[in-house]
């Protein structure tokens, strides 16, 4: 019994997490542990989710592994890593024997050399022998992505004999991605690929040899998980084979590890883009490490920012003679920074999914150039009507929209240009562009603006 101060409310289809809380800082972890058994693995891993870091460890090791391990699927990967660090290792080992290879895979990469070790050092030999074999890969290449939950059958079979074969092996192979039957010879390697429809709806007496594409599309367990993403848009698998170089049947890339990774990247490319350069923030870190995260590029970007300085700096008697001009600089460097951020945004996504590539820059420039000038001109004559209205003064208006227009044009030119620029010469766009980017639009947009005013202020 929960008792008359904790009770479950049995309206609701998941469980409150302050009531998880509370039965745990009791210690009462069985009654907690209760509350989850009975719901789906997203609903619990949700609740779990929302649980202080303390707790998740005490939840996970007093479930049934096998149940553990498919709540790990569901839960944020940052939680796994973080959880699997405090769990004890021969616990840890036990959820992970019941888990897919590849997720096995990624958690020991993961967490510290040492606690991998140590849980590596309680599954059995097998189970050792594959999560070794998958570490050796890179974690973002095919063979790192790759999971060994397929079927493979004899290219001898007829279909009726590997139907059999498949419900003798229900037990073993109902979570795997059944799409796809491998066709494997005796020495491992990759024959051909047979459709679950195809085997089902053919003449029973047809063999697999029959049956079987001979040539499918397969990767190398090196092949960059970008090249992976790119490979599924264009042919909708539901999974591909990862094939050795002496033809052996590694395992398989399925669509949904393939589009996870994608999201994984477009997260950390977000991230980069905002400056925050050394993997993912969340706000239960370290407070020390998440500033330190922070502080690089906005440490780069004070030294960036002496060339905008510089030019006020110089022309510091023209700002004095005319106030005015000073409340422009802002509105100017902030136009070029947001219309410039777009043109940004754009061509980093369009590099991303092969849309463009840096050999194409003219008609990158040229697209961009358009844009640039209509919005110059929006942005140019909406600015300089308020310059108008504000001090009656034709000259200042002309100002405003010759300063906010042109550096407009400027920032969107130079935005869509600058990630085909760095990727042509291997830097990476999400991290360097908006940096470079406003250091060029401040000093351009700050330099014309200044110039322009030094020379007319006995007009203003």
């Amino acid at each position: 019994m929960l008792g008359p101060d904790l009770v479950a409310d049995p309206t609701r289809t998941t469980p409150d997490v302050e009531l998880l809380e509370a039965l745990l800082d009791q210690g009462r972890t069985a009654d907690a542990v209760g509350l989850l058994v009975p719901l789906h693995t997203a609903d619990a891993a949700a609740a779990i989710t929302e649980l202080p870091p303390e707790h998740r460890a005490v939840v996970l090791a007093n479930l049934e592994p096998d149940l553990a391990a498919e709540i790990v699927e569901d839960l944020p990967y940052d939680v796994v890593v973080r959880t699997f660090e405090d769990l004890d290792p021969e616990i840890a080992a036990a959820i992970l024997k019941e888990a897919k290879t590849d997720t096995e895979a990624d958690i020991l990469q993961d967490i510290p050399e040492e606690r991998a070790e140590a849980i590596l050092a309680r599954l059995d030999v097998a189970e050792a022998a594959i999560a070794r074999e998958m570490l050796a890969y890179d974690e973002d290449s095919a063979g790192g992505l790759m999971g060994k939950e397929y079927v493979a059958i004899p290219p001898g079979l007829t279909s009726r004999e590997a139907v059999r074969v498949l419900r003798s092996r229900r037990a073993e192979i109902r979570e795997f991605p059944v799409g796809y039957i491998y066709v494997v010879d005796s020495h491992g390697k990759l024959r051909g690929v047979v459709g679950l429809r195809s085997l089902l709806l053919c003449d029973p007496d047809a063999t697999i040899a029959d049956l079987m594409n001979p040539q499918p599309v397969t990767v190398p367990p090196t092949m960059p998980g970008e090249e992976l993403v790119k490979i599924f848009r264009r042919y909708h698998f539901i999974a591909i084979p990862v094939v050795h170089d002496d033809g052996r049947l590694l395992g398989i890339v399925t669509q949904e590890d393939a589009l996870a990774f994608e999201k994984e990247e477009s997260d950390e490319e977000l991230l980069q883009i905002s400056g925050i350069v050394t993997g993912e923030e969340l706000r239960e870190m370290p407070t020390l490490q998440r500033a330190s995260r922070r502080l690089y590029w906005l440490s780069l970007k004070i030294v960036l920012n002496v060339a905008g300085a510089a030019v006020i700096a110089k022309y510091e008697s023209t700002l004095a003679q005319m106030a005015a001009i000073a409340v422009l600089l802002p509105i100017v460097s902030d136009m070029g920074g947001s219309a410039g951020s777009q043109a940004v945004a754009v061509s980093i996504r369009e590099l991303a999914l092969d849309r463009v590539r840096p050999k194409e820059f003219l008609e990158v420039l040229g697209k961009e150039i358009a844009v640039g000038l209509f919005n110059g001109l929006v942005l140019g004559a909406i600015v300089a009507l308020g310059a108008w209205i504000w001090k009656g003064s034709p000259m200042l208006a002309a100002l405003a929209a010759i300063a906010v227009g042109f550096n407009t044009i400027l920032a969107v030119s130079v935005g869509g240009l600058l990630p085909l620029v760095l990727r042509r010469f291997k830097f990476d766009p999400a991290i360097a562009s908006l940096p470079l980017l406003t250091t060029i639009t401040d000093f351009c947009g700050f330099l014309l603006t200044l110039s322009l005013a030094s020379r007319w202020i006995d007009s203003f």
